[in-house]
């Protein structure tokens, strides 16, 4: 019997019905030699219709060439219903802009969305114009290793976050297969000793500081609070006599508009504590000049947070919201004072000193410190240890007595 002919319509004896054989995958055309122009053309269907007629010097070229047409509609097509007209051609920085202003906007902090933005300015400037579908583990990974020979580690690791944060979006929306940066290791940050104060160079500090800013650094270096939580204090959320005060928000320095109020840095801060006495000294002297300053300014406005009106704690002499970078200074001022190298005094090297000054003592595990400074994370906790003190020592002799019969 002779064989049939690929692509024609054969008639079948029996039902009389036609059927096609040698049909090509995917209900496409057969490709065919055109003579007139010596070349393979594989035909293909195209989401519009129209027919598209990719060539190629062998039949196989011509295939393959059509194969990469119909990726690049399926493609097209996955990515075509997205929202805010995203698509296959969608660069970084374009998704880079929607993330920050449709997500990242109401997940964090207006100081951290700040932070973001600087660093996805150097992403943008290295990779933005790359199609987030384009995007390459190599890329990323060459990226990374430029911002780490810059001699900025720490940034890498930083960017390198927040460039996976991006990428698992556009994972969710369709617009990339896998997230490329995920695949690139974290760069290995040098752990670097940070000056801290002992309880006795604390006292000292405090002593030296000048009293319209001692109760603020008193905070940061007796409670271990960030100075954003003490920034955002009010007197509505205190109770000098019971010694307690309710932290319920942070008021923190955003560009171009000043101190803004806003929710604490993290859930575990929030919620009710108790005042050190030196603290509630401090505050009490501290209301006794705010009034002075009320006085002589002829009152000033409530601040307002979510609708509910108060009075902050830590003002200027006019009534204006205290800035953290005036109470940076008054720490330098006081620590030459005190003899201390204010170098690298701040806020923050309060709260290194209380979480390394607690876990050097002995008297108190990680998680112990973790929770009386308000970390979420153990593992935060034990990076703001700067030394360990006598704790290693300590621990020795527990150890021994407990192990060693010879120690009895």
């Amino acid at each position: 019997m002779p064989r049939a002919p690929r692509g024609k319509r054969v008639l079948d004896a029996v039902s009389g019905s036609y059927t096609v054989v040698g049909r090509a995958p995917n209900g496409e055309a057969e490709p065919y030699f055109d003579r007139s122009r010596g070349v393979w053309v594989a035909p293909w269907r195209k989401p519009d219709g129209k027919v598209g007629r990719p060539t190629g010097k062998t039949r196989a070229a011509a295939v393959a060439s059509r194969n990469r047409h119909l990726a690049a509609a399926e493609e097209a097509a996955r990515c075509g219903p997205l929202a805010e007209g995203f698509s296959v051609t969608t660069t970084l920085t374009e998704l880079g802009a929607w993330w920050l202003e449709n997500v990242a906007r109401h997940r964090v902090r207006i100081t951290t969305l700040a932070t973001y933005k600087k660093q996805w300015r150097l992403i943008a400037a290295e990779l933005g114009s790359t199609p987030v579908r384009q995007l390459r583990t190599e890329q990323v990974a060459v990226f990374i290793s430029r911002l780490v020979d810059r001699g900025a580690a720490s940034r890498a690791t930083n960017v390198r976050t927040l460039l996976v944060q991006v990428l698992d979006e556009a994972v969710s929306l369709g617009l990339a297969e896998a997230n490329v940066a995920k695949k690139v290791r974290r760069p290995r940050v040098p752990k670097v000793t940070r000056p801290t104060l002992t309880p006795v160079e604390v006292v000292k500090l405090l002593d030296a500081c000048d009293e319209r800013f001692v109760a603020v650094v008193a905070f940061c270096y007796l409670h271990g609070w960030r100075v954003s939580e003490a920034l955002g204090l009010a007197w509505q959320d205190l109770d000098l006599e019971a010694g307690t005060v309710h932290l319920r928000r942070g008021s923190t320095y955003a560009d171009g508009e000043g101190m803004v109020l806003g929710p604490t840095k993290t859930r575990g801060t929030a919620g009710w504590q108790l005042l050190g006495p030196s603290v509630v000294q401090l505050l009490t002297r501290r209301r006794e000049l705010q009034a002075l300053d009320w006085e002589r300014a002829g009152g000033w406005p409530q601040a307002e947070y979510e609708g509910e009106f108060f009075d902050l704690v830590f003002t200027t002499p006019e009534g204006k919201p205290m800035l953290r970078q005036n109470v940076d200074r008054a720490i330098r001022a006081a620590a030459r004072r005190a003899g201390f190298d204010p170098s690298q005094l701040a806020t923050h090297t309060g709260r290194r000193s209380v979480v390394t000054n607690l876990y050097a003592s002995g008297s108190f595990d990680l998680a112990d410190v973790a929770r009386f400074v308000g970390h979420s994370d153990v593992a935060t906790t034990r990076g703001y240890v700067q030394h360990e003190g006598d704790r290693p020592t300590m621990v020795s002799r527990k150890a021994f007595e407990l192990l060693d019969p010879g120690a009895v």
